[in-house]
């Protein structure tokens, strides 16, 4: 037995000490790369800490953050995990599990463990935001709506709160509930392309075409190739009858989406509004390339009845009505024809048939 005072004993506490102080100033040294986001730098240093105490809950929750900022979740959860199965109650793990789950995009895990936190933090309303987007993916709206409302109330003008709530109110068709929470998260991310997007839609749906055109032109101030807001502000040019301006924005779409079928079919229609035929039967065509389509057949019918080929315009409305025996529309284009070629007999049958 080794005396209590002799230097073998002497050494191995001293040894011990600075064993102890060595993890201890590494994982210090860990932490400071990591809040200056030299994360490879940081993971190596907290590995080496981790060497020397595995169980150490002050690196395990170090290894779990830095895994999570070089996006190695899986990585990261081991960690968090190893350190709640010591602790089940470490909230600075139960955080960022929910947190790494979040970047496995799969919410049902979050919830889980962002539950567990807010039962022992319940006041941090950056928890319950997300804990509420979550939820909202699940299509709990009802749930989400309170949680959003409650991180309101905890911290203030919270802006993810009010976009949260926007998102909840525009799935849900609210769109004056909508209007109120996404123009207050606009005061403080004015740039901000989805939500500028958002904002327009609802104008656009309301027919206040000029307003709409302002929150769509902010938006491409941000992403000039936007296609969403390209889109819009080429309807709001529609409307504002500013076709020529509409049928550019929307052709910048199609270098984009060269298989949007319904956009093609858009800028046919305003082509031939403005009279330009070749033009118009070359988008109508590109429609009809992607796969059938009743607009688009619908357009073709009018422009050969403008150009008075009036067997073509018939055969486009036949085609259409095999698939659709009483569209109104179709059947009023058919009187127009037989009117337009003289057999007014045949018109009378259609208008009865449409009775």
């Amino acid at each position: 037995m080794i005396p209590v005072n002799s230097p073998v004993s002497m050494d191995k506490k001293t040894s011990m000490t600075g064993s102890v102080k060595s993890l201890i100033s590494l994982s210090k040294r860990a932490y400071f790369l990591l809040e200056r986001r030299r994360y490879r730098e940081a993971e190596k240093a907290f590995l080496e800490a981790y060497e020397m105490d595995n169980d150490n809950a002050y690196v395990l929750v170090g290894l779990g953050d830095v895994c999570r900022k070089l996006k190695k979740f899986e990585d990261a959860i081991a960690y968090y995990r190893k350190l709640l199965d010591i602790d089940p109650s470490n909230v600075f793990a139960l955080r960022g599990m929910g947190n790494a789950y979040r970047g496995l995009q799969a919410p049902e895990q979050s919830v889980l463990y962002w539950e567990r936190y807010l039962e022992c933090n319940p006041n941090d309303s950056h928890v319950i935001v997300r804990l509420a987007d979550s939820l909202r993916k699940l299509d709990k709206p009802e749930r989400a709506r309170e949680l959003y409302l409650a991180a309101l109330k905890i911290g203030g003008n919270d802006k993810f709160s009010f976009l949260g709530l926007g998102n909840l109110c525009y799935k849900a068709g609210d769109d004056e509930q909508a209007l109120i929470y996404l123009e207050k998260f606009i005061r403080f991310d004015a740039g901000n392309v989805a939500v500028l997007t958002m904002i327009g839609n609802i104008y656009q749906r309301r027919k206040e075409f000029q307003r709409a055109a302002g929150f769509f032109e902010r938006a491409l101030e941000s992403d000039p190739e936007n296609a969403f807001a390209l889109y819009g502000l080429g309807n709001c040019k529609r409307g504002l009858s500013q076709l020529e301006e509409a049928i550019a924005l929307w052709q910048r779409v199609l270098r984009q989406e060269p298989h949007n079928q319904n956009l093609y079919t858009r800028v046919g229609d305003a082509l031939l509004t403005l009279g330009d035929v070749d033009q118009s039967r070359f988008y109508y065509q590109k429609a009809l390339d992607v796969g059938y389509d009743q607009y688009a057949l619908m357009g073709m019918a009018n422009l050969h009845l403008c150009q008075r080929h009036y067997d073509e315009a018939l055969r486009c409305c036949e085609q259409i009505l095999r698939q659709d025996e009483g569209n109104q529309r179709v059947l009023k284009t058919l009187v127009k024809i037989y009117e337009a070629r003289g057999d007014q007999a045949r018109a009378d049958q259609i208008r009865a048939r449409m009775s």
